[in-house]
């Protein structure tokens, strides 16, 4: 099931499978599910660069092992070998200031 949240990026964990850490803004401080965990798999193209403390919209996907998902390398229906929480993406909130200055 894919899910989106606001989120902001605490913690990454670099290597062939990335691990990020978003601290999701819609929970409260006491909340169970104030963090959520998920896995860039090495095949998963997101050319986009995230750091940490960066906000905004984090889409990701819980799987169970044996679920299957259609993969665009081979072209074929595969399962997912592990349960975990996929990252699919992420949209950084814009920062942009809309306030206009005026000088008279």
């Amino acid at each position: 099931m894919k899910t989106t949240v606001r989120a902001k990026l605490v913690a990454v964990q670099e290597g062939v499978y990335t691990n990020y850490v978003f601290q999701n803004l819609e929970e409260n401080e006491n909340s169970r599910y104030r963090y959520i965990t998920v896995t860039k798999c090495p095949n998963w193209q997101f050319n986009n660069k995230i750091h940490v403390g960066d906000s905004g919209f984090l889409e990701y996907e819980f799987a169970e092992a044996g679920d299957s998902y259609f993969d665009l390398g081979s072209e074929s229906i595969q399962q997912y070998k592990y349960t975990a929480c996929y990252f699919m993406n992420f949209i950084k909130e814009d920062e942009k200031n809309n306030q206009k200055e005026f000088n008279f």
